[in-house]
């Protein structure tokens, strides 16, 4: 993960962690939990979930902030050379080289065409009209920097995009930068270490419902609400809505222990945000009770 800090930048503040402990623990405090004696293992108590919720947090919010400030320097290098300069190829490859997490990046047009296609191991030209897509259009609109929601690439793949506006050097606005990434693969690398060799599950949810990550794979790109799975499992639905009302809590339902096995069992959950410039994610840590 980049070292680098954007003060400037729309994201979540470190007071938002101090906030999140204190709901989390007043939780904790309410289900009449307590933290554990000296001779039981953390990870074996039920007050680790949200120590281990806030760490994946800071891990994904450090990521994204990370993105940020990357396709922000790539953007300001465009504002040299145009987004349709001969130089432009150089600056998406430097800031795919410069973020791992990114899939490709790309130059889009004022009026919403590619002009300029990056990704690992391949090139491409322009011509593709996207401004259709809700991010690209936000771009051409407001002329300020955007997370994508969710979306199909025109490569054919989910991914979320870091969108950013390119200006000329005199304040023209001249285009903008897209860096796609797919955000089940990221979370995945952040998540996994952390709740390897515990009984913990993870899943993130945007705000209408749409599962882009969950350790159970067959959930992926489900959406909560309109699935036909979900349905037969009213408290989840609760749950779900109580999520995207309130950015931090905690809650338990019930649901099929996998897709592929359907014993009900209950779960517990914690869950809390992440996100930039107004779009979140709502990250959710499990266990069977």
């Amino acid at each position: 993960m980049n070292l680098k800090k954007n003060t400037k930048r729309k994201v979540f503040s470190f007071a938002l962690v101090a906030i999140v402990i204190t709901l989390l623990y007043g939780a904790i405090a309410a289900s009449g939990q307590v933290a554990p004696k000296d001779n039981v293992s953390v990870a074996d108590s039920e007050a680790d979930m949200p120590f281990k919720l806030l760490q994946i947090q800071a891990d994904v919010q450090g990521s994204l902030n990370d993105m940020d400030s990357d396709v922000a320097n790539a953007s300001r290098n465009l504002s040299a050379t145009g987004p349709e300069g001969a130089a432009d190829r150089g600056v998406l490859r430097k800031l795919l080289e410069t973020n791992s997490n990114l899939a490709e990046a790309v130059t889009v047009s004022k009026d919403g065409k590619i002009i300029v296609a990056e990704c690992k191991g391949c090139e491409g030209g322009g011509g593709a009209d996207i401004s259709s897509q809700e991010h690209i259009a936000h771009i051409l609109k407001t002329k300020t920097p955007v997370l994508s929601e969710e979306f199909l690439t025109v490569e054919g793949y989910n991914a979320t995009a870091l969108v950013y506006p390119v200006f000329s050097s005199q304040g023209e606005f001249l285009g903008g930068i897209s860096a796609p990434f797919e955000s089940d693969k990221l979370l995945d690398a952040l998540v996994a270490p952390k709740l390897n060799g515990t009984n913990y599950s993870f899943w993130v949810m945007q705000l209408d419902g749409l599962i882009t990550y969950d350790r159970d794979a067959s959930q992926i790109g489900k959406n909560l609400f309109e699935d036909p799975l979900y349905k037969p499992f009213p408290s989840l639905l609760a749950l779900g809505e109580k999520m995207i009302a309130e950015r931090s809590g905690h809650g338990s339902y019930s649901f099929q222990f996998t897709e592929g096995n359907k014993t009900v069992v209950t779960k517990e959950v914690y869950w809390t945000t992440a996100g930039l410039y107004g779009r979140e994610w709502r990250l959710s840590i499990t266990r069977i009770m």
